[in-house]
């Protein structure tokens, strides 16, 4: 729950508190058993929500330690909240992203994709002649997007993808795998007496593989469209890293794993996975289910922030949760003080038990998932190409072809818990 919505549940407890009081002092007389009761149980509500903000104040001021990142005194950030920073990496170095920091090399603010596909259509550049340029010397039909236009563009599907929003670290790297160090176990610290030897933990670290996996998204667009929709640029870039960033959001919560697609948070090895009702699933009556997969992931010893992911079926079962007054029901403190973001990309007709109508919920400290992204995005435009039920030339459409190429792997599986069988 945010911050606004606790500080108007406290402001109604009051309100309605006092207008117990305030009923009973205008008729002269004691509060009744029943409103003594109503008052007790309200006020024990009003500490509860006054305590929860405390704590989410501290925890607000942690989090924003820890996401704070560390940029030159130059760097300033975009309208997007992106910052762009500048450092020579380490040969051996990799470089990550936290969620607010773009992996585009330079900030692009200048006009965006429809301008450039109604410049390569109509021959009218007003306002984007900076893109003239950039489209000389392309295949005659066929033009590749310019560099900085794509990397505006993938930060806009990694804006657009609910895993990264909840923390997952980008990873850029540019061949066609990566290995990266990982950690699988904790190290053991012991006390030795003097001259003893001493007791060495086991292995603790592997490696792992990204391995780039393509995405694919493409559009047809007629060439009416290009010349008269003056919103053009919505119409292709935002649907387009829309698309993008939904399969994105699938595979690294559910990827199968398979040779043309990465493997998910659900399908990772050692993710673990609590099963909430082994015959026909579980309906949430609290918070509980969550407070203990939260207080789970830290006792594997990590401390969040966390946040949870689930689908909007989910969120409006927790959302209707009342207690015996009628009142929205209170997070426990862990459970409010986790982020909560909704994806469709999380189905509610999965099969548990007898059930089908079943749905899941992903809790985790998600900066240990991390999404290795192969260069960046590629966007493709052409007039004439074509595929089996006809062409661009043809058809009088212009085709836009947009892919990159990814994967998912995680830090530490051990930081996520997913809760199944939700009805």
């Amino acid at each position: 729950m945010e911050l606004k919505e606790l500080r108007t549940k406290r402001d109604g407890y009051v309100n309605t508190m006092r207008n117990i009081i305030g009923r009973a002092e205008s008729e002269k007389r004691g509060l009744t058993a029943e409103e003594q009761r109503d008052f007790d149980g309200l006020k024990a509500k009003l500490q509860g929500v006054n305590e929860t903000l405390d704590r989410a104040s501290q925890l607000g001021e942690i989090r924003a330690d820890i996401e704070r990142p560390i940029v030159s005194p130059m760097a300033q950030p975009d309208s997007n909240g992106m910052i762009y920073t500048a450092r020579n990496l380490n040969p051996a170095e990799v470089r990550t992203y936290k969620p607010n920091e773009a992996v585009a090399e330079q900030r692009y603010s200048g006009p965006g994709l429809g301008a450039y596909v109604r410049g390569i259509v109509t021959g009218r550049w007003n306002g984007a002649e900076e893109l003239r340029t950039m489209a000389e010397g392309s295949t005659p039909g066929s033009y590749l997007v310019p560099t900085p236009l794509a990397g505006y563009y993938i930060d806009l599907v990694r804006n657009a993808t609910q895993v990264v929003k909840a923390g997952a670290m980008t990873v850029p790297f540019d061949s066609a795998t990566l290995k990266i160090g990982r950690q699988t176990g904790d190290v053991t610290a012991a006390w030795k007496a003097e001259n003893a030897g001493i007791t060495f933990s086991d292995a603790n670290f592997d490696v792992v593989t990204f391995q780039a996996q393509m995405l694919v998204a493409g559009s047809k667009l007629s060439i009416e469209v290009v010349e008269d929709a003056p919103n053009i640029d919505a119409i292709v870039g935002q649907s387009i890293t829309k698309s993008l960033g939904l399969a994105l959001d699938y595979a690294a919560l559910y990827g199968s794993g398979n040779t043309n697609q990465p493997k998910g948070i659900r399908n990772q090895t050692n993710v673990v996975v609590t099963d909430l009702g082994s015959a026909a699933g579980y309906t949430l009556v609290d918070y509980s289910k969550f407070s203990a997969g939260i207080s789970g992931i830290m006792g594997n010893n990590f401390n969040g922030p966390f946040s949870i992911l689930y689908s909007a079926r989910t969120a409006g079962e927790l959302d209707n949760l009342q207690d015996t007054l009628h009142q929205p029901l209170r997070q426990p403190d862990l459970v409010a003080a986790a982020r909560k973001l909704v994806t469709n990309q999380i189905p509610n007709n999965l099969t548990h038990g007898s059930a089908n109508t079943a749905s899941e919920a992903f809790i985790g400290q998600f900066d240990q998932c991390m999404i290795g992204l192969r260069t960046g995005m590629v966007m493709e435009i052409s007039r004439v190409a074509a595929d089996a039920t006809g062409s661009a030339f043809s058809n009088t459409q212009v085709w836009i072809r947009a892919y990159l190429r990814a994967d998912v792997q995680l830090a530490h599986p051990l930081a996520f818990n997913v809760l199944s069988g939700i009805l």
